[in-house]
């Protein structure tokens, strides 16, 4: 893989859509040089080529699901989030050989942010050499990548200086050995399969079993998985004890420190209760008052409402039969009569008679006797009031008594724990806490203590089992004949372990002689080291002068660092990966020499891309002379604050030192 261009849009400090950075380079000039301060968005630049490789897997998700997303999130730039902008994008140009042919690809992985919803979607699209690939044809490229390039081999591409000297002032160099040599020379394909293997072959040991041999096999690899079931557990609690007690301890420290200063974790509790109770008396206060008002205004007229509903009636009555009086006053008997000739006639006297008596009749107002004579203002006033009891919901004011009972119960609880509290302690507190945590750590250990016994109890146990399980295993092939597939799977683990060693041996052996060449053009004592052996089974470093065994501790911190450089420049080599190596900080340790060596007889060897990640304290005018003929592009990061955003600048070293590229 050789990385050509990478296009930021809105990630991180790079605002806009500018964003490019051409990472060609030649055979001559395989040096692209980013220099920015601390904060300039070097680091971007690294997570936006993994991201945008291998997506959620550079996180260490399976599917791109909320957490994922959310971490996402963190990477949009806050200024185009604040401007409305919804696309967020990464474009990387490169080109891999595939079966002896140059291929050009183009990743663009966008997001896009809902400005309805504020939801991230994510998509992924794919060109090679100029076409756009299907969707089934991106799972299958992604699935190709993952293969030849898991997140865990580009990882190790990426160089951070500060990583490399605390792998080697932490002795981690085997660790480091024994992770890198398995991803490097494919070791870990092989290991799958004798993983796979062995799955196969439990299935095979569950079927009913027919000799007493394989039964005893099955017990004791029941007893061997059960041992090591066991040990696994030991040291996952040692691990759990460990990380609990350094916990207790800081705890520990905290609270004498607040013990000291007497601290105010109680008072802000004790303020929280006495918030609490002074709200449940302002509730209780206005039940009450509501209570007051009703009791007091409209319940004794609420109590005889019957009563005020017969007034009203009354006053209605009375109305009617004023109405009747002022009718009867002002119709005169001339006047109807004259009204019902016009209608009868005059011949029909009688039915003019009976009509008179009939309509008379009807404003009689009956046997009424008046009491109220009220007014009109005055009978508004009392149908207002009955109106206004029509509305009283006597279980409304029940329902407040109730409540005023309970806040009254919780009330009291809460002044009980406030008066509890006010007469403890708060230096007893803390003195009870520290005893007890005190205690913990001293439990935790005597537990350790017991558990190291265990572990070294169970780890004979399990060399013993392990001895036996050999035996009847080398009993039990020499029965079995060959073609089974029991034996067959047997044979090709063993094949594959025997390869794997022979190949580690054989890969660490060249990592060995390469690194001493390495050593000898970088180190200013020539002849200092003249062999290096690693491990096959530890993975331990040792160095020596000939045939003296040299300490480690007799090198300086330089020197160490350039230890650890040899030896991983020497695991790529002998790798053949065709990978570029990138580098954050290599040559912030180190002295003036030592970065003349680097940068004269490292980095040309690194192969046909490197990426320098520099601050403006690392390299200065005697490194930027000796770099530059090396150098493809060069670029400056700034981050401009008044912007919110980070300028690129090309063909110049934080404005100090312009090259002229061609």
């Amino acid at each position: 893989m050789k990385l050509k261009s990478l296009h930021l849009h809105n990630i991180g400090a790079y605002y806009g859509d500018k964003n490019i950075l051409d990472l060609s380079t030649s055979y001559d000039q395989n040096v692209i040089l980013i220099g920015g301060k601390n904060g300039a968005g070097k680091t971007t630049i690294l997570e936006s080529i993994r991201l945008v490789l291998f997506g959620c897997l550079a996180y260490g998700f399976m599917t791109e699901n909320e957490a994922y997303l959310k971490r996402i999130r963190t990477f949009f730039n806050r200024k185009a989030v604040e401007n409305g902008a919804t696309k967020f994008q990464i474009i990387l140009y490169y080109e891999a050989v595939e079966n002896f042919e140059t291929i050009n690809y183009i990743l663009n992985r966008t997001w896009t942010l809902s400005p309805d919803t504020d939801k991230i979607r994510e998509s992924f699209r794919v060109n090679r050499n100029g076409i756009e690939l299907k969707d089934h044809e991106i799972d299958n490229f992604q699935n190709r990548l993952r293969v030849e390039i898991p997140p865990r081999l580009f990882e190790l591409c990426l160089f951070d200086g500060e990583e490399i000297s605390r792998i080697v002032s932490e002795n981690r160099i085997p660790e480091y050995i024994h992770e890198a040599s398995k991803v490097l020379f494919n070791l870990d394909l092989f290991e799958n399969l004798e993983k796979d293997l062995e799955t196969y072959k439990t299935f095979y040991i569950q079927k009913p079993v027919t000799t007493e041999d394989e039964q005893k096999k099955q017990k004791l690899e029941q007893k061997l998985s059960s041992q090591q079931g066991s040990l696994r557990s030991i040291y996952e609690k040692i691990e759990r004890l460990n990380t609990e007690s350094e916990q207790l301890k800081e705890r520990l420290t905290l609270l004498k420190r607040d013990f000291e200063k007497h601290g105010g974790l109680i008072k802000e509790q004790r303020q929280k209760l006495v918030a609490e109770i002074n709200a449940i008396e302002n509730q209780r206060r206005t039940n009450s008052e509501k209570i007051r008002q009703f009791t007091q205004g409209l319940f004794p007229i609420y109590l005889v409402r019957h009563l005020l509903q017969d007034v009203d009636q009354q006053m209605e009555q009375e109305k009617m039969n004023e109405s009747f009086e002022v009718v009867k006053s002002h119709l005169k008997q001339s006047h109807l009569k004259e009204i019902l000739q016009q209608i009868y006639g005059e011949k029909q006297e009688h039915l003019h008679d009976e009509a008179l008596n009939r309509i008379f009749s009807l404003l009689e107002g009956g046997n009424l006797i008046p009491i109220h004579r009220a007014s009109f203002a005055q009978r508004s006033e009392v149908r207002a009031l009955l109106l206004e009891l029509t509305k009283i919901k006597p279980q409304d004011y029940i329902d407040l008594y109730d409540e005023n009972a309970a806040l009254l119960e919780d009330l009291q609880a809460k002044r009980k724990q406030l008066e509890n509290h006010d007469q403890s302690s708060e230096f007893k507190v803390m003195l009870e806490e520290i005893e007890r945590i005190t205690q913990l750590i001293e439990q935790n250990k005597y537990q350790l203590e017991q558990l190291e016994e265990q572990e070294s109890k169970l780890l004979d146990e399990l060399k013993l089992t392990q001895s036996e399980l050999d035996a009847i295993n080398k009993k039990i092939n020499e029965m079995k004949k060959s073609e089974t597939s029991y034996i067959i799977a047997e044979k090709i683990a063993r094949v594959s372990r025997r390869f794997r060693e022979m190949q580690l041996r054989k890969k660490l052996d060249h990592v060995q002689a390469e690194t001493v060449k390495m050593i000898q053009k970088l180190f200013r004592k020539k002849n200092f080291i003249t062999k290096v052996h690693i491990d096959h089974e530890t993975f331990q470093l040792a160095l020596y002068h000939h045939q003296e065994e040299l300490t480690k501790e007799r090198l300086s911190a330089g020197e160490k660092e350039m230890l650890m450089l040899c030896l991983i420049w020497a695991m790529f080599y002998c790798s053949g990966r065709r990978l570029p190596f990138i580098f954050d900080t290599l040559l912030g340790r180190l002295d003036q020499d030592h970065k003349r060596q680097i940068i004269k007889h490292f980095i040309p060897n690194c192969g046909e891309q490197v990426l320098i990640l520099s601050t403006d304290s690392e390299i200065n005018t005697d490194q930027i002379e000796d770099l530059l003929p090396m150098v493809a592009k060069c670029y400056t990061l700034e981050y401009e604050t008044p912007l919110r955003e980070i300028k690129i600048t090309e063909d110049q070293y934080f404005g100090v030192y312009p090259l002229e590229l061609a």
